[in-house]
């Protein structure tokens, strides 16, 4: 295996080593791939790819069209440089793409929008680092058609179920929540995740239809004891029964095991206030015997997966690929999430918290491009690295431009 040029290389080649069975071509591959993707500064298209790489644009849509397990990879990575606390999150995003013979072109949802385009939708599985409160992928998975779907006879939210449960057996191996956001608050989404032993954390719909549980005297003689107390008025709850479990200046937070009618089941509701906010925002969870608290910080870590797109889209061409193959298509898309990753634990993760900065991907960007051009030149010219003259000029080469030296 390469030996490894830099702390994301060195990563790269560590995590490779934990898994079983990828073969040695692979390997370079994709140790290649990571430290072209980390230094291009253009479109990531295969034609930039031949110029900036070292290998031909054919060579690299062939590498793409073959199989390789990004969720053990990306699994992997999260055991090495994560915390012990961790919940599961799970966010389909909009990808621009036009044509018309593209795997999965459709008409898609697009939360920046705030309507449906047409384009690719992919479906991110991640794990965020409680401690760290950052995101790391754990594989990418692209959404067919709804045509495609119909013919199948499932629906979108039968394909995001069948997502989570394909990797459930590792998802339950490190935490037991999935923080979703409020479109998932769905029955059919929920239930066959629950019977797997897997808690939801999301978000309710404002007039969500919820019932106090009854706690009086139940009356003797025959008939089904009274198991509700009436439903919850969303828009003023009754304070007696939900009691306040945190408050600040800037927001207040109620809490009480409630009964979801829409769920058929009790749940774990919290009411948030915020500043002068008549209207809570509602958040429920499955698991009704966790702290009200912790449930509201997870849910609010859920966040983290979208700043992980972001940035994938920002720096690392999510949205730049033009090939239309399937298989070629979820190469791209990994590669351009676990790249995010990948630079997360060289350079963010591996710094203790006291003398951590912010993550920021750009300023990662200029370093790996500035190596790539600098040893592009240096290597061509064939002068002597040993020398500590030219290591001197090779060092400010390589930190030329950055936001942090």
């Amino acid at each position: 295996m390469l030996k490894p040029k830099s702390n994301a290389l060195e990563v790269v080649v560590t995590t490779l080593g934990k898994i079983t069975g990828v073969k040695k071509p692979v390997a370079k591959f994709v140790i290649h791939m990571v430290e072209l993707w980390l230094g291009m500064n253009c479109r990531y298209v295969f034609s930039n790819m031949g110029r900036w790489g070292k290998m031909t644009e054919k060579s690299y849509r062939n590498g793409f069209s073959k199989f390789f397990d990004w969720f053990r990879f990306n699994y992997a990575l999260v055991q090495q440089h994560c915390s012990k606390e961790m919940i599961a999150v799970f966010d389909p995003s909009y990808i621009k793409k036009s044509g018309k013979h593209t795997y999965g072109m459709g008409m898609f949802w697009s939360g920046v929008r705030q309507k449906a385009l047409r384009g690719l939708e992919i479906g991110c599985l991640a794990f965020v680092d409680v401690v760290n409160a950052t995101a790391m992928p754990g594989i990418v998975t692209q959404t067919p058609s709804p045509p495609s779907l119909k013919l199948s006879g499932k629906t979108l939210v039968h394909h995001y179920v069948s997502i989570i449960e394909k990797h459930i057996k590792d998802i339950k191996a490190v935490t037991r929540y999935l923080a979703v956001d409020g479109y998932f608050m769905k029955k059919d989404f929920i239930k066959p995740l629950l019977r797997q032993g897997l808690h939801i954390i999301t978000k309710a719909r404002q007039d969500a239809n919820l019932m106090y549980l009854y706690k009086g005297k139940q009356k003797s003689g025959k008939g089904r004891p009274r198991l509700y107390d009436g439903k919850v008025n969303t828009a003023a709850i009754d304070k007696r029964r939900i009691k306040c479990c945190y408050r600040d200046k800037e927001k207040e937070v109620y809490a009480a095991i409630l009964y979801c009618v829409q769920l058929k089941q009790k749940v774990l509701a919290t009411f948030v206030y915020y500043g002068i906010k008549e209207q809570p925002e509602i958040i429920i969870g499955t698991d009704i015997e966790m702290d009200a608290m912790t449930m509201c910080r997870y849910y609010g870590l859920r966040f983290q997966v979208e700043f992980l797109i972001r940035d994938a889209k920002q720096y690392a061409g999510l949205e730049d690929c033009q090939a239309r193959d399937e298989q070629k298509l979820h190469t791209h898309f990994n590669i351009a999430m676990t790249a995010v990753s990948i630079a997360k634990a060289a350079y963010y993760l591996s710094v203790s918290m006291e003398q951590r900065g912010s993550f920021s991907m750009a300023d990662i960007k200029m370093l790996h491009m500035n190596q790539l051009i600098t040893k592009r030149i240096f290597s061509n010219l064939a002068v002597d690295l040993s020398c500590r003259k030219i290591k001197r000029i090779y060092n400010q080469c390589l930190n030329f431009g950055r936001l942090r030296a």
